[in-house]
């Protein structure tokens, strides 16, 4: 189970450091995911409710952008509330409840790392997928370990769902309908 977490953890840096964090983590002026999403309705002139030019990156709070049934539902068993891993972390952590690695993991990205187009390296297949937001690429460091990184406008971020035994096409599912789900609240 730890050589997993750590295989995780380095899966995570590896995104992270193809796609440095551009998001703040904190909440909007509202202080919640009703006021996220209505900050996020366009005006007339083309701009945000909150005076961001239209498809400017938002500040996201990874945490707000899934809930834990919907985390649950992911991979199949309940899962602890969402949170991050560490203090000033971009990500959002929904572990399994039980003793396990199963789990599902949101991230904040930089827009200007997002790139579908990076070619593979040894122990790291990027491949494009289409009908997903605007763009989105996933990660892959072998099988039962894929990271999918999404953008819509110049707001990007990845899903990860981890489930023992499955395989890669399986977690690419999953991961499609929770990014789906963040796709219609961004």
């Amino acid at each position: 189970m730890r050589r997993t977490l750590v295989l995780l953890a380095i899966v995570t840096g590896l995104v992270a450091a193809c796609s440095s964090s551009a998001a703040t983590g904190g909440l909007p002026a509202g202080g919640t995911q009703a006021a996220s999403t209505q900050a996020g309705a366009t005006q007339a002139g083309g701009t945000v409710a909150t005076g961001t030019p239209a498809g400017a990156p938002k500040e996201l709070d990874p945490c707000t952008l899934i809930t834990a049934d919907e985390a649950a539902a992911a991979i199949g068993e309940p899962v602890d509330p969402g949170a991050p891993p560490e203090p000033g972390s971009s990500s959002c952590l929904f572990p399994a409840q039980r003793i396990t690695t199963n789990s599902v993991e949101i991230t904040i990205t930089s827009g200007g790392d997002f790139n579908p187009d990076k070619p593979s390296i040894p122990g790291l297949t990027i491949t494009k997928v289409s009908g997903v937001g605007d763009a989105a690429y996933t990660v892959s460091i072998g099988a039962g370990h894929i990271v999918l990184d999404v953008r819509k406008g110049q707001t990007t971020f990845s899903t990860s769902v981890l489930i023992s035994g499955a395989s890669n096409d399986q977690l690419l599912d999953k991961e499609k309908t929770l990014a789906g789900l963040i796709l219609g609240r961004i």
